[in-house]
């Protein structure tokens, strides 16, 4: 039986953080690097790992350095306009006032084009 060239918890002991680009390491080292000897194989890894910023664009260890390099993730906080949009209210004696706070807020968003509160509004979760 054939040993094992690399393994999981062998990137992991180089530092390689748990996750998607052990999996894609592993695949790379093995299409590509088989036959090659374990100190040249371990040198490529060590090499991706410390700077993954030069590997994007390399034909074999570019999916490895992608899965490395940090990605900026999309902030979910949007800016409210310093005005809210106007809206009709129906019933405003039978509206909440949680109810009507939200809907300020709400009117406020940036991509908020109209709105308008009946007399059923209740106070949500967002």
């Amino acid at each position: 039986m054939k040993r094992k060239v690399l393994s999981g918890k062998d990137l992991i002991k180089l530092g390689y953080p748990e996750g998607k680009a052990i999996g894609i390491a592993i695949n790379t080292v093995l299409k590509y690097f088989r036959k090659s000897d374990k100190e040249e194989i371990y040198a490529l890894l060590k090499a991706v790992l410390a700077s993954p910023k030069a590997y994007v664009d390399d034909s074999i260890w570019n999916k490895t350095a992608l899965a490395l390099v940090p990605s900026e993730k999309k902030s979910r906080v949007h800016e409210l306009l310093k005005n809210r949009l106007e809206y009709p209210i129906y019933g405003a004696v039978e509206i909440e006032e949680g109810a009507r706070n939200q809907m300020e807020i709400a009117m406020k968003l940036p991509i908020t084009v109209a709105g308008a509160l009946m007399p059923d509004a209740h106070q949500g979760y967002g």
